[in-house]
């Protein structure tokens, strides 16, 4: 069975092969093909995002959309996160942060996946919960929040680990194991 995995994303690609590679009768391929994004929740986007492309391409397709969340932000830059790399990246993020210590650094990464196939839609979500560094902190690993997001049990960032490392915590994993677990149970009946 292929499933298509829709993003342009290849730090996302090479996530999920690492995660999806022992996946017995099942091929994943990587397709760029845009789709529109709606506002709305990780879940909103998701479901929208995934049933467009199956309308689209009439073959079993995932797409994973993912945000980082401040809570003393309440939730910005949350699904608005692309953006907001875009415009004032990690120095703005942390510029804003300036006057919180401590507990008010709290932050956290959630992935959602949604998949579509002839059977409907399902979404799987994965959260991964830590804080805000004082400084980038970097050694060249990661994209976009990675190097200003330390995870709860740890005193590096996510860009201060390889993608191995990264891979084995990361909302990303959880999200996609979720799916997995999904996938693994449908092959079987």
């Amino acid at each position: 069975m292929r499933i298509y995995f829709a993003t342009g994303n290849p730090h996302k690609v090479k996530e999920a092969e690492l995660i999806l590679k022992d996946l017995e009768g099942i091929e994943i391929e990587a397709v760029d093909i845009p789709y529109p994004e709606i506002q709305g929740t990780l879940e909103e986007v998701s479901e929208f995002g995934v049933k467009y492309l199956y309308r689209k391409i009439k073959k079993p397709v995932f797409v994973e959309d993912s945000g980082f969340f401040i809570e003393v932000l309440k939730g910005f830059p949350g699904t608005y996160s692309r953006y907001v790399q875009e415009t004032i990246g990690n120095r703005g993020i942390l510029k804003l942060m300036e006057d919180f210590k401590g507990e008010e650094r709290r932050a956290y990464f959630k992935s959602v996946v949604g998949y579509c196939d002839e059977e409907g839609v399902r979404l799987f979500k994965g959260v991964v919960r830590g804080w805000v560094s004082y400084e980038i902190r970097s050694k060249g690993y990661g994209f976009a929040y990675d190097s200003i997001f330390i995870p709860e049990g740890e005193n590096r960032t996510f860009a201060e680990m390889t993608t191995e490392e990264k891979s084995r915590i990361s909302h990303r994993r959880r999200a996609l194991e979720a799916f997995k677990d999904y996938l693994k149970k449908k092959l079987s009946r």
